[in-house]
């Protein structure tokens, strides 16, 4: 501010050093010589227009860190129209592979976007016939929409791509105003870390900065974490969930930002991963022999990188430009403020109650401030964990937070937590069995449990029982021990019998009767109706019955979700050869390929004992095994030894360190409890960590235990 700076006394000098401002690419360094009242005017009118031009020009975060390529052009600027002409109840009919294509806006109204979507499908097909003449008005205005140079290939392809995109704005506009909340911690956290602030933006995508999102994939948060994703990083469990903490949750994101940016080398795969997964960007990066995002968005066609993985950085690029203008498309928006919260670190287990008794405020108060405890902790089943880092608003405070705490007295404070009273899933159990039998309710089973599924448990899993102050709940013995198979192997059905009672009456899923008798629909049997139950149905059968295709579905996904925040490729390449990543032997990929290791050692021109190293190159031979189930079994053998590390160890923070005279990676890495599959997902360039020299730089994750 000129006028702060120099107008004290216009007669004297004012300023004798250098003032540098940096804006963008360009810094201003201006050293003031004497300045008068004669020459101050000139000298401002001078830096007025610099600073003009200079505000005028891209950043330099814009131009290196976040490029944007020619072809992704037309799909921010379609983004842009979401955030901001249209809100929730209404929406663009568009073509899903060219964003510069926008057929029409319409209410949100299914009936509506049916109809219009089949006039336009008529239409498209019409034209992709070959007709360019005697054309109808629509017909016109789609082939102007289009250009009259279009091929019949692509309007035919397009018939099949019309899709339906709600419109944001409303919901753009309230995340706006919740941004306020949070902007300031998140640009700080990312400078920190020396990050782009503009990675602030990115809530906006993810959730409209609201920290209680929860997505239809499980994903929790304002940064929309996965669970085993958020494991790496945070704690996550049934008692303490950081990733509906959104300040805690912001270092989290950061750190994986941070950690797939070194492992892919720009900042435009780093958040693409964040969609798509680390590994996944990987393959895509291997698979066009490109690391330029525009290149990738248009030619790959890789699994799962479907619509929402394509348009996840243009996605991100129009909400930052929807933000830098708000005023513009919105006018005057009023931010929510920074909250101003007093914390303190528990040194010991308390109950919620007496925390809230000694600082004066209620229970809801408290609740609000420490999102990620979850409601085991409120209705008194667990403890608020020792190490936790309490917050309360100071505007809520009747006095001194410290001085409140210190008034609880010791008794009140515990060395452990409240235990859990688990149950194990048997034979033929169900949930609401399961509720009934120990006096609760399906929806605190589903809650305190965090399943995802009310209809899915598994023979053999431990289900958290509610509980009131360590009381254990009321078991309910009437009628819950299994009866025999009536004679015949069928049963009644008589008046007030439900399919799932009947079940868990002779220990027989649910699924299986269901199966057995051509029932469709669960909730409809009739009195008087003869089920087949059946002495050939075994009593071992899953409370839920699936098929191997489901089952390995199932654990293909929980593999994904594990491996989501690794950025190594876990394919094989189009040679049939893979890289040899750490933990795996010769014997492992053997098994995987299901053949001997002496067959594989032929293959690759091995000595006997030839050991293999990690970042060598294995040829692989897939005549029994196909490529998918080597690849799966591959992802599943990682995704397990990842996850049971992540049980005991998160990433807090990451170290960068010089390597001293006679240090071995390894030896470091081990006494930071650091494997080396994690400390490879670091440091991606070095691949073979015996040759690392003397003062070579390697990024160490900072790892903490997890505590009980």
């Amino acid at each position: 501010n000129l006028n702060d700076k120099l107008l004290v006394n216009p007669e004297r000098v004012l300023y004798s050093k250098p003032v540098v401002r940096s804006w963008g690419s360009i810094a201003i360094v201006a050293h003031f010589a004497p300045i008068t009242r004669v020459n101050f005017f000139s000298v401002a009118r001078s830096l007025l227009a610099l600073v003009i031009l200079t505000l005028s020009l891209p950043t330099a975060a814009d131009e290196s860190d976040f490029p944007v390529p020619d072809n992704i052009r037309p799909a921010i600027q379609f983004w842009i129209k979401v955030y901001t002409e249209a809100d929730t109840e209404s929406g663009f009919l568009h073509d899903a592979e060219n964003l510069a294509i926008i057929y029409e806006k319409l209410p949100r109204d299914s009936k509506l976007i049916d109809e219009h979507r089949r006039v336009l499908t008529g239409d498209l097909k019409v034209l992709a016939g070959g007709k360019r003449s005697d054309l109808s008005n629509s017909q016109q205005q789609l082939l102007a929409l289009w250009g009259s140079d279009v091929s019949s290939e692509r309007l035919a392809l397009a018939a099949d791509s019309i899709r339906w995109q709600l419109g944001q704005s409303d919901r753009y506009q309230e995340g706006l105003v919740r941004s306020g909340a949070y902007r300031e911690h998140i640009e700080s956290v990312a400078r920190a870390k020396d990050m782009p602030v503009e990675l602030a933006a990115l809530p906006h995508v993810e959730s409209s900065f609201h920290p209680g999102a929860f997505s239809s994939a499980a994903a929790s948060g304002m940064w929309q974490f996965m669970r085993e994703t958020a494991k790496r990083f945070m704690r996550v469990d049934t008692i303490v969930d950081e990733r509906l903490d959104p300040y805690r949750a912001t270092y989290a994101a950061m750190e994986m930002l941070q950690a797939d940016y070194r492992a892919l080398g720009s900042w435009p795969l780093a958040l693409t991963a964040y969609n798509h997964g680390a590994n996944g960007m990987a393959r895509a990066v291997r698979d066009t022999g490109s690391n330029d995002i525009g290149h990738i968005i248009a030619d790959y066609k890789g699994p799962r990188f479907g619509f929402a993985s394509r348009n996840f950085y243009p996605q991100f690029l129009a909400a930052l430009e929807v933000e830098r203008n708000a005023e513009r498309y919105f006018g005057a928006i009023q931010l929510d403020t920074y909250p101003d919260f007093a914390e303190y670190e528990l040194g010991a287990f308390v109950d919620a109650g007496v925390i809230a008794s000694s600082l004066g405020v209620d229970m809801d108060t408290l609740k609000h401030a420490n999102p990620a405890l979850l409601p085991p902790i409120w209705n008194g089943n667990k403890r608020i964990p020792k190490g936790y880092l309490l917050k309360v608003d100071r505007g809520a405070l009747q006095g001194d937070f410290v001085a409140s705490i210190n008034t609880i007295p010791a008794t009140e404070f515990y060395d452990a937590q409240i235990p859990d009273l688990n149950y194990t899933v048997a034979s033929g159990d169900t949930l609401s069995g399961i509720a009934g039998r120990y006096n609760t309710s399906i929806s605190e089973l589903v809650a305190i449990n965090q399943l995802r599924d009310r209809h899915t448990i598994r023979i053999g899993q431990k289900l958290v029982l509610p509980q009131q102050n360590g009381v254990v709940p009321t078991l309910v013995v009437n009628d819950t021990s299994p009866q025999a198979l009536p004679s015949g192997g069928s049963y009644t059905v008589r008046r007030g019998d439900t399919l799932t009672a009947i079940a868990e009456r002779f220990r027989v899923a649910t699924q299986t009767l269901m199966t057995l008798n051509g029932i469709r629909d669960r909730n409809m049997i009739q009195p008087g109706q003869v089920l087949r139950i059946g002495s050939e149905v075994s009593q071992d059968a899953p409370a839920v019955a699936v098929d191997t295709a489901t089952v390995q579905r199932e654990a293909a996904e929980q593999a994904e979700n594990v491996l989501a925040a690794d950025p190594t490729d876990y394919s094989v390449a189009a040679d049939n050869t893979i890289e040899i990543l750490a933990d795996e032997t010769l014997g492992h990929f053997a098994n995987w390929l299901g053949m001997d290791s002496v067959t594989l050692r032929r293959l690759n021109n091995l000595r006997a004992n030839a050991a293999v190293r990690i970042g060598d190159r294995l040829k692989l031979d897939f005549t029994l095994v196909g490529r998918d189930s080597f690849e799966g079994s591959r992802k599943e053998f990682h995704s397990t030894l990842q996850a049971q590390y992540f049980t005991s160890y998160r990433i807090r923070d990451t170290e960068n360190y010089s390597i001293k005279s006679s240090e071995l990676v390894g030896i470091l890495a081990r006494e930071r409890s650091v494997p080396m599959w994690l400390f490879r997902q670091y440091n991606p360039l070095i691949t073979d960590a015996s040759l690392v020299k003397v003062g070579q730089i390697v990024v160490f994750p900072v790892i903490e235990k997890v505590s009980n």
